[in-house]
């Protein structure tokens, strides 16, 4: 049997939002971390790199969040 005979919950594409939109998530706590250990260091550059990475993580999760809210929308 191959997977094509495999009816799963979702689609590849579901899937493949989801588990990214996980990882930026997680991503975030790690991030914010990494930004206090630069700061604890006194490295306020990379401290803002961090952070700046954050940001960008998080702007990247919202918009893959209201896709899939569409797309559970287009095809509950």
């Amino acid at each position: 049997m191959n997977n094509d005979d495999i009816d799963f919950s979702v689609s590849d594409v579901e899937y493949n939002v989801i588990t990214t939109l996980s990882s930026l998530l997680q991503s975030e706590e790690v991030l914010a971390k990494y930004a206090d250990d630069a700061d604890e260091e006194g490295n306020a550059e990379l401290a803002g790199m961090f952070r700046s990475l954050r940001g960008h993580n998080q702007q990247h999760a919202l918009e893959l969040r209201n896709a899939l809210c569409r797309m559970i929308e287009q095809n509950p």
